[in-house]
Protein backbone atom coordinates (compact mmCIF):
# COMPACT_ATOMS: atom_id res chain seq x y z
CA UNK A 1 0.00 0.00 0.00
CA UNK A 2 1.40 3.51 -0.94
CA UNK A 3 1.72 5.94 2.25
CA UNK A 4 0.74 9.64 1.60
CA UNK A 5 3.75 11.99 1.89
CA UNK A 6 1.66 14.40 3.97
CA UNK A 7 2.04 14.60 7.71
CA UNK A 8 -1.78 15.07 9.77
CA UNK A 9 -0.58 18.48 10.36
CA UNK A 10 0.13 19.37 6.84
CA UNK A 11 -3.41 17.64 5.43
CA UNK A 12 -5.14 19.97 8.22
CA UNK A 13 -3.69 23.36 7.03
CA UNK A 14 -4.60 22.03 3.72
CA UNK A 15 -8.48 21.52 4.37
CA UNK A 16 -8.48 25.28 6.09
CA UNK A 17 -6.80 26.86 3.17
CA UNK A 18 -9.67 25.70 1.36
CA UNK A 19 -12.45 26.41 3.07
CA UNK A 20 -11.41 30.01 4.34
CA UNK A 21 -12.92 32.94 2.24
CA UNK A 22 -10.66 35.20 -0.19
CA UNK A 23 -9.68 37.90 1.75
CA UNK A 24 -8.84 39.82 -1.82
CA UNK A 25 -12.51 39.36 -2.31
CA UNK A 26 -15.07 42.02 -0.91
CA UNK A 27 -18.57 42.22 -0.65
CA UNK A 28 -19.68 45.00 -3.60
CA UNK A 29 -21.69 47.13 -1.04
CA UNK A 30 -18.65 47.54 0.90
CA UNK A 31 -17.08 49.71 -1.78
CA UNK A 32 -20.34 52.18 -2.13
CA UNK A 33 -20.90 55.53 -0.19
CA UNK A 34 -24.43 55.75 1.62
CA UNK A 35 -25.16 58.14 -1.41
CA UNK A 36 -24.95 55.46 -4.32
CA UNK A 37 -26.01 52.60 -2.13
CA UNK A 38 -29.55 55.18 -1.69
CA UNK A 39 -29.10 55.70 -5.42
CA UNK A 40 -29.00 51.71 -5.72
CA UNK A 41 -32.15 51.17 -3.67
CA UNK A 42 -34.21 53.44 -5.36
CA UNK A 43 -33.13 52.03 -8.77
CA UNK A 44 -34.03 48.72 -8.25
CA UNK A 45 -36.86 49.21 -5.48
CA UNK A 46 -35.61 46.53 -3.53
CA UNK A 47 -33.48 45.82 -0.19
CA UNK A 48 -31.28 42.61 0.82
CA UNK A 49 -33.63 40.65 -1.77
CA UNK A 50 -36.97 42.16 -0.65
CA UNK A 51 -39.08 44.13 -3.55
CA UNK A 52 -40.22 47.25 -2.09
CA UNK A 53 -43.39 49.81 -2.72
CA UNK A 54 -42.11 53.64 -3.04
CA UNK A 55 -43.08 54.39 0.60
CA UNK A 56 -40.96 51.81 1.26
CA UNK A 57 -38.28 53.21 -1.25
CA UNK A 58 -37.98 56.06 0.35
CA UNK A 59 -37.69 54.80 4.50
CA UNK A 60 -34.34 52.60 3.17
CA UNK A 61 -33.45 55.83 1.15
CA UNK A 62 -33.65 57.66 4.20
CA UNK A 63 -32.27 55.36 6.93
CA UNK A 64 -29.37 54.25 4.31
CA UNK A 65 -28.26 58.19 4.22
CA UNK A 66 -27.99 58.28 8.06
CA UNK A 67 -31.42 60.49 8.43
CA UNK A 68 -34.16 60.49 11.34
CA UNK A 69 -37.50 61.27 10.40
CA UNK A 70 -37.21 63.87 12.94
CA UNK A 71 -34.22 65.40 10.43
CA UNK A 72 -36.49 65.31 7.63
CA UNK A 73 -39.40 67.53 9.30
CA UNK A 74 -36.94 70.04 10.80
CA UNK A 75 -35.08 70.67 7.53
CA UNK A 76 -38.10 70.45 5.30
CA UNK A 77 -40.44 72.16 7.95
CA UNK A 78 -42.81 69.23 7.16
CA UNK A 79 -45.10 67.41 10.13
CA UNK A 80 -43.57 63.72 11.08
CA UNK A 81 -47.13 62.00 10.82
CA UNK A 82 -47.38 63.19 7.57
CA UNK A 83 -43.89 62.13 7.05
CA UNK A 84 -44.69 58.87 8.16
CA UNK A 85 -47.65 58.36 6.65
CA UNK A 86 -46.26 58.62 3.32
CA UNK A 87 -43.96 56.13 3.65
CA UNK A 88 -46.54 53.73 4.63
CA UNK A 89 -48.09 54.92 2.08
CA UNK A 90 -51.30 55.40 4.13
CA UNK A 91 -52.80 58.35 2.15
CA UNK A 92 -55.89 58.66 3.38
CA UNK A 93 -54.54 60.10 6.93
CA UNK A 94 -53.31 63.14 4.47
CA UNK A 95 -55.46 65.90 3.81
CA UNK A 96 -56.69 66.91 0.62
CA UNK A 97 -55.93 69.65 -1.95
CA UNK A 98 -52.69 68.82 -2.98
CA UNK A 99 -50.58 68.31 0.12
CA UNK A 100 -49.82 64.58 -1.76
CA UNK A 101 -48.24 66.00 -4.68
CA UNK A 102 -46.40 68.63 -2.55
CA UNK A 103 -45.19 66.65 0.04
CA UNK A 104 -43.53 64.15 -2.10
CA UNK A 105 -42.03 66.93 -4.28
CA UNK A 106 -40.25 68.37 -0.94
CA UNK A 107 -39.41 64.78 0.24
CA UNK A 108 -37.67 63.38 -3.05
CA UNK A 109 -35.91 66.17 -3.72
CA UNK A 110 -34.80 66.86 0.17
CA UNK A 111 -33.41 63.09 -0.77
CA UNK A 112 -32.28 64.23 -3.74
CA UNK A 113 -34.13 61.92 -5.58
CA UNK A 114 -35.92 62.30 -9.18
CA UNK A 115 -38.90 64.51 -8.20
CA UNK A 116 -41.41 63.16 -10.96
CA UNK A 117 -40.75 59.43 -10.61
CA UNK A 118 -41.08 59.34 -6.91
CA UNK A 119 -44.87 61.00 -7.49
CA UNK A 120 -45.45 59.01 -10.50
CA UNK A 121 -44.57 55.40 -9.33
CA UNK A 122 -45.89 56.71 -5.68
CA UNK A 123 -49.26 57.42 -7.02
CA UNK A 124 -49.63 54.41 -9.31
CA UNK A 125 -48.98 52.17 -6.29
CA UNK A 126 -51.37 53.80 -4.05
CA UNK A 127 -54.19 54.68 -6.03
CA UNK A 128 -53.64 58.42 -6.40
CA UNK A 129 -52.99 59.09 -9.45
CA UNK A 130 -56.04 61.38 -10.20
CA UNK A 131 -55.33 63.33 -7.06
CA UNK A 132 -52.06 64.05 -8.11
CA UNK A 133 -53.16 65.16 -11.87
CA UNK A 134 -55.29 67.50 -10.43
CA UNK A 135 -52.62 68.87 -8.62
CA UNK A 136 -50.11 69.51 -11.33
CA UNK A 137 -48.10 72.38 -10.69
CA UNK A 138 -49.53 75.71 -11.30
CA UNK A 139 -49.31 77.41 -14.95
CA UNK A 140 -48.36 80.92 -15.34
CA UNK A 141 -51.06 82.93 -16.66
CA UNK A 142 -49.25 83.45 -20.41
CA UNK A 143 -49.49 79.66 -20.42
CA UNK A 144 -53.47 78.93 -20.26
CA UNK A 145 -55.45 78.72 -23.60
CA UNK A 146 -58.36 80.38 -23.30
CA UNK A 147 -61.63 78.07 -24.14
CA UNK A 148 -62.43 78.52 -27.58
CA UNK A 149 -65.57 76.68 -27.38
CA UNK A 150 -67.09 79.11 -25.25
CA UNK A 151 -66.85 81.90 -27.69
CA UNK A 152 -69.62 81.45 -29.81
CA UNK A 153 -71.96 81.57 -27.05
CA UNK A 154 -70.62 84.32 -25.01
CA UNK A 155 -71.13 86.54 -28.53
CA UNK A 156 -74.49 85.26 -29.40
CA UNK A 157 -75.56 86.01 -25.56
CA UNK A 158 -73.53 89.45 -25.85
CA UNK A 159 -75.45 90.44 -28.83
CA UNK A 160 -78.88 89.84 -27.82
CA UNK A 161 -78.25 91.54 -24.38
CA UNK A 162 -77.16 94.76 -26.68
CA UNK A 163 -80.08 94.50 -28.40
CA UNK A 164 -82.53 94.66 -25.59
CA UNK A 165 -80.96 96.99 -24.31
CA UNK A 166 -81.03 99.07 -27.26
CA UNK A 167 -85.18 98.12 -27.50
CA UNK A 168 -85.49 99.59 -23.69
CA UNK A 169 -83.81 102.94 -24.25
CA UNK A 170 -85.92 103.64 -27.48
CA UNK A 171 -89.09 102.92 -25.59
CA UNK A 172 -88.15 104.90 -22.74
CA UNK A 173 -87.13 107.56 -25.12
CA UNK A 174 -90.61 107.48 -26.45
CA UNK A 175 -92.90 107.15 -23.38
CA UNK A 176 -90.99 109.81 -21.24
CA UNK A 177 -91.90 113.36 -21.95
CA UNK A 178 -89.73 116.15 -22.87
CA UNK A 179 -87.66 117.82 -20.21
CA UNK A 180 -85.64 120.77 -20.88
CA UNK A 181 -83.13 121.32 -18.22
CA UNK A 182 -81.30 124.27 -17.77
CA UNK A 183 -77.40 123.93 -17.75
CA UNK A 184 -75.42 124.22 -14.93
CA UNK A 185 -71.90 124.79 -14.12
CA UNK A 186 -70.20 121.47 -12.87
CA UNK A 187 -67.65 121.61 -9.95
CA UNK A 188 -64.95 118.48 -10.05
CA UNK A 189 -62.88 118.53 -6.67
CA UNK A 190 -59.25 118.27 -7.64
CA UNK A 191 -58.12 118.19 -3.77
CA UNK A 192 -56.26 115.14 -4.10
CA UNK A 193 -59.12 113.18 -1.76
CA UNK A 194 -59.70 109.44 -2.46
CA UNK A 195 -62.93 109.83 -4.60
CA UNK A 196 -61.34 112.49 -6.67
CA UNK A 197 -60.28 112.05 -10.41
CA UNK A 198 -56.60 111.00 -9.39
CA UNK A 199 -57.86 108.68 -6.58
CA UNK A 200 -57.39 105.64 -9.29
CA UNK A 201 -53.85 106.40 -10.54
CA UNK A 202 -51.94 103.38 -11.53
CA UNK A 203 -51.18 102.15 -7.83
CA UNK A 204 -47.67 100.91 -9.26
CA UNK A 205 -46.27 104.87 -10.28
CA UNK A 206 -46.82 105.49 -5.97
CA UNK A 207 -43.12 105.87 -4.66
CA UNK A 208 -42.82 102.75 -2.21
CA UNK A 209 -42.55 104.25 1.05
CA UNK A 210 -39.21 103.32 2.83
CA UNK A 211 -38.51 100.01 4.57
CA UNK A 212 -42.05 98.78 3.79
CA UNK A 213 -42.01 95.64 5.57
CA UNK A 214 -45.04 93.83 3.14
CA UNK A 215 -44.98 89.90 3.97
CA UNK A 216 -47.03 86.72 3.10
CA UNK A 217 -48.79 85.17 6.10
CA UNK A 218 -50.01 81.86 6.34
CA UNK A 219 -53.16 81.87 8.58
CA UNK A 220 -53.25 78.06 8.39
CA UNK A 221 -51.38 75.18 6.58
CA UNK A 222 -51.05 75.51 3.06
CA UNK A 223 -49.19 75.68 -0.53
CA UNK A 224 -47.18 78.90 -1.83
CA UNK A 225 -45.21 79.52 -4.81
CA UNK A 226 -43.75 82.18 -5.59
CA UNK A 227 -42.00 83.62 -8.58
CA UNK A 228 -39.47 86.44 -10.26
CA UNK A 229 -40.01 88.54 -13.64
CA UNK A 230 -38.11 85.32 -15.30
CA UNK A 231 -39.46 82.61 -13.84
CA UNK A 232 -37.11 81.92 -11.11
CA UNK A 233 -38.88 80.40 -8.39
CA UNK A 234 -37.79 81.46 -4.93
CA UNK A 235 -40.50 79.51 -3.15
CA UNK A 236 -42.54 76.86 -3.51
CA UNK A 237 -43.74 74.32 -0.97
CA UNK A 238 -46.35 73.88 1.92
CA UNK A 239 -46.18 76.81 4.71
CA UNK A 240 -47.19 75.93 8.18
CA UNK A 241 -49.67 78.40 9.93
CA UNK A 242 -47.68 81.48 11.32
CA UNK A 243 -44.71 81.14 8.44
CA UNK A 244 -44.36 84.53 6.46
CA UNK A 245 -42.33 85.72 3.50
CA UNK A 246 -40.68 88.70 2.53
CA UNK A 247 -41.03 89.32 -1.45
CA UNK A 248 -39.38 91.10 -2.92
CA UNK A 249 -41.49 94.86 -4.31
CA UNK A 250 -41.18 96.21 -7.63
CA UNK A 251 -39.33 93.44 -9.34
CA UNK A 252 -41.97 91.72 -11.30
CA UNK A 253 -42.52 89.13 -9.07
CA UNK A 254 -45.83 87.06 -9.30
CA UNK A 255 -47.37 84.41 -6.23
CA UNK A 256 -49.33 81.37 -6.78
CA UNK A 257 -51.35 78.95 -3.89
CA UNK A 258 -53.88 76.45 -4.15
CA UNK A 259 -56.20 78.14 -1.42
CA UNK A 260 -55.59 81.99 -1.34
CA UNK A 261 -57.43 82.32 2.10
CA UNK A 262 -54.89 80.19 3.29
CA UNK A 263 -52.60 83.32 3.08
CA UNK A 264 -52.79 87.24 4.12
CA UNK A 265 -50.81 90.13 2.98
CA UNK A 266 -49.76 92.11 6.22
CA UNK A 267 -47.58 95.10 7.06
CA UNK A 268 -46.27 94.64 10.32
CA UNK A 269 -49.22 94.30 12.54
CA UNK A 270 -51.69 95.51 10.02
CA UNK A 271 -53.60 92.91 8.23
CA UNK A 272 -53.80 94.27 4.16
CA UNK A 273 -56.31 91.84 2.91
CA UNK A 274 -56.12 88.19 1.74
CA UNK A 275 -54.07 87.04 -0.93
CA UNK A 276 -57.68 85.10 -2.93
CA UNK A 277 -61.06 83.89 -1.76
CA UNK A 278 -61.18 81.26 0.49
CA UNK A 279 -60.71 77.95 -0.75
CA UNK A 280 -59.82 79.19 -4.03
CA UNK A 281 -56.84 78.72 -6.27
CA UNK A 282 -54.57 82.17 -6.89
CA UNK A 283 -52.76 82.04 -10.25
CA UNK A 284 -49.40 84.34 -10.47
CA UNK A 285 -51.02 86.89 -8.85
CA UNK A 286 -48.58 90.09 -9.36
CA UNK A 287 -46.79 91.10 -5.77
CA UNK A 288 -46.31 94.78 -7.57
CA UNK A 289 -50.38 95.09 -7.34
CA UNK A 290 -50.54 95.05 -3.19
CA UNK A 291 -47.53 97.81 -2.78
CA UNK A 292 -50.50 100.64 -3.50
CA UNK A 293 -52.80 99.12 -0.70
CA UNK A 294 -50.19 98.45 2.02
CA UNK A 295 -48.85 101.50 2.10
CA UNK A 296 -52.01 103.16 2.46
CA UNK A 297 -52.75 100.85 5.28
CA UNK A 298 -49.21 101.45 6.51
CA UNK A 299 -48.86 105.13 6.25
CA UNK A 300 -50.85 105.78 9.27
CA UNK A 301 -48.43 103.42 11.55
CA UNK A 302 -45.41 104.24 9.94
CA UNK A 303 -45.82 108.34 10.44
CA UNK A 304 -46.69 107.51 14.03
CA UNK A 305 -43.58 105.37 14.28
CA UNK A 306 -40.90 107.78 12.42
CA UNK A 307 -41.44 106.89 8.97
CA UNK A 308 -39.76 104.35 8.38
CA UNK A 309 -42.09 101.13 9.30
CA UNK A 310 -44.97 99.84 10.69
CA UNK A 311 -44.82 98.45 14.17
CA UNK A 312 -44.56 95.07 14.27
Amino acid sequence: MAHDDLTPEQDRDDIQDMSAPDAGVQSPDAELTPRERAMEIFRTRAYEGESLRMGQVLRRVRETLGLEIADVSRDTLMRKDYLMWIERMEVGELPRGGYLSAILNTYAKYLKLPEKDVIRVYSQECGAVEEVHSDAPVPKIGDIAPERSRWPLALAAATVLIALGAGAVGVSQMVRPSVELAPQTGVVAVNGARDSLFAEADAASRPVPKNLPLELVAVKQGWLEVRGADGTIFRSRVMAAGESYFPRLQAGWTVSARDGGAFEWRVGDITVGPLGPEGAPVFSASIDDQIGRAADAATPAMAANGGNKATR
